[in-house]
């Protein structure tokens, strides 16, 4: 790679005050002899060892599963021996069913955990082509769904102080967002200090080929806010492949319908729609109905008047 690189290192442009080289392609290959990525730059300047200065890179990444993954910044230094690229100019990252943006980011072409994993420091946010459905729907969003024959592509949006994400080995990506996170779904809102999000790869060739949210993992003075219902815990996971959510440590969740539960956990079910409370030796389960005073109970009469 060090060859294909030098050969373009000094032609030297006339609307450059420095030597360097323009509209350059950098190709990486694995060993089977596949494209790893492609760095594509409008120049090229060595700076130290394998090091070099790079103004408009694009990087075009590929997984195993050959999804691809492009990054595109105004500047940022390359390391092209070790397989790493930082900068402080905002870059922006399209894949399979996602957008994301940051400034002060850093790439890995490869760790222990998977490839091609990106980092922002700074004014993070990712957009996500898939709705992040609640676990239990309200019946208002269910019939809405009913009614919809061709529905909209709904979307999810993320912030974060900082956002790590990459893409699996096994496919997918997975993203993790840490300080005061914020994810916005077209019915769903939830807060909390750090989230795991895992994005899956949409094999079904009969929709647009795009990665939806399949888990969630919310640790942190957790908040889960949706029409009707708010539900509060220390930590939450959503499996929303199996419709399955669960609300651990100080869990609380307020219905208008239904009313208050408390307890150490409540499993969340969709297929059900019903919520179970579990409590432990701290914290008993507890279930606080609304409007107590309309329920009639068996063998209790209202009392009659006295001026009738």
């Amino acid at each position: 790679m060090a060859s294909i690189l030098n050969s373009h290192l000094y032609a030297k442009s006339e609307n450059l005050a420095t030597e360097g080289a323009v509209n350059v392609t950098i190709p990486r290959f694995g060993p089977a002899g596949n494209i790893l990525w492609t760095l594509r730059a409008d120049e090229v300047i060595p700076s130290e060892e394998s090091t070099y200065k790079v103004r408009g890179p694009t990087l075009k990444m590929r997984t195993n599963e050959n999804t691809l993954t492009q990054a595109r910044s105004e500047r940022g230094t390359f390391d092209m021996s070790r397989g790493k690229a930082w900068g402080e100019k905002a870059l922006e990252v399209e894949g399979n069913g996602y957008f994301a943006a940051g400034k002060n980011w850093e790439w890995r072409e490869e760790t222990s955990e998977g490839f091609h994993e990106i980092t922002f420091d700074s004014d993070a946010f990712v957009h996500f082509k898939s709705d992040l459905d609640p676990i239990l729907s309200t019946d208002e969003k269910k019939s809405q769904k009913a009614e919809k024959k061709n529905p909209v592509l709904e979307e999810t949006n993320a912030t974060a102080e900082i956002i790590e994400f990459l893409s699996l080995e096994e496919g997918g990506y997975r993203f993790l967002l840490d300080g005061n996170v914020s994810v916005q779904g077209e019915t769903l809102e939830i807060k909390c200090v750090r989230m795991e999000i895992l994005v899956e790869h949409d094999t079904n060739k009969s929709v647009a080929k795009l990665g939806r949210i399949s888990k969630v993992i919310a640790t942190g003075r957790v908040r889960m806010k949706q029409p009707g219902r708010i539900c509060f815990s220390d930590n939450l996971t959503l499996d929303t492949v199996s419709g399955f959510g669960v609300l651990k440590g100080n869990a609380r969740v307020e219905d208008e319908e239904w009313g208050v539960v408390k307890g150490d956990k409540v499993e969340l079910d969709r297929e059900t729609g019903k919520a179970r409370v579990i409590g432990n030796e701290k914290a008993r389960a507890t279930l606080n109905l609304p409007n107590m005073e309309k329920i009639r109970l068996p063998g209790v009469r209202k009392p009659k008047s006295k001026n009738k």
